[in-house]
């Protein structure tokens, strides 16, 4: 009947509640020299979306070349520049209230190679690959360096591939002959 809600979706939606992150409830966590918090864990969302804030400091290298099997990224930077790599391509430099959307397979990396702080809201379909970032936690925590040996070691864990130099070149080669 219209106008009427179904009884299995009046139940279920009593089930449900709205999410809601804030700085007090969301401290920051050390991940080596970078900081994160996470805004939803995808716990309210089934896992279809997964979102953390990411705090670099200045002249950071950023994770290795790679690759998702299974999400797709989407990145909005809040302050400062964050510079998008593409093998093959040239880079993008996103600031302030810019979007940058990364599809599944697309081999990318992100640095800051820039003298103040960027932060970027990270969004992931599906929200699994937050558990990424609180597994490099348990390895790295504070004060230890993140580098590129723990973040490959890390990503294969979560249906991620990290690339080597001479992948990073295969993929160059098949752009520039595009």
């Amino acid at each position: 009947m219209e106008g009427t809600v179904d009884k299995g979706t009046n139940n279920y939606s009593q089930t449900l509640s709205v999410g809601h992150a804030s700085p007090e409830k969301n401290p920051w966590r050390s991940l080596g020299q970078y900081k994160y918090r996470v805004l939803e864990d995808g716990s309210r969302t089934q896992y279809r979306l997964g979102v953390i804030e990411s705090l670099i400091p200045p002249n950071s290298h950023g994770p290795v070349f790679h690759f998702h099997e299974m999400h797709d990224e989407g990145f909005y930077v809040t302050k400062g520049k964050v510079r998008f790599h593409i093998p093959g391509r040239e880079h993008l430099d996103a600031g302030p209230g810019e979007f940058v959307t990364v599809p599944v397979r697309l081999p990318h990396k992100f640095s800051h190679p820039f003298e103040e702080e960027a932060v970027f809201i990270c969004t992931m379909t599906p929200g699994f690959y937050v558990r990424y970032f609180e597994y490099m936690e348990e390895m790295v925590g504070e004060g230890t360096t993140l580098t590129p040996e723990v973040n490959m070691a890390a990503m294969k864990r979560f249906a991620t591939m990290p690339l080597t130099e001479d992948m990073v070149k295969q993929f160059e080669e098949v752009y520039n002959k595009n």
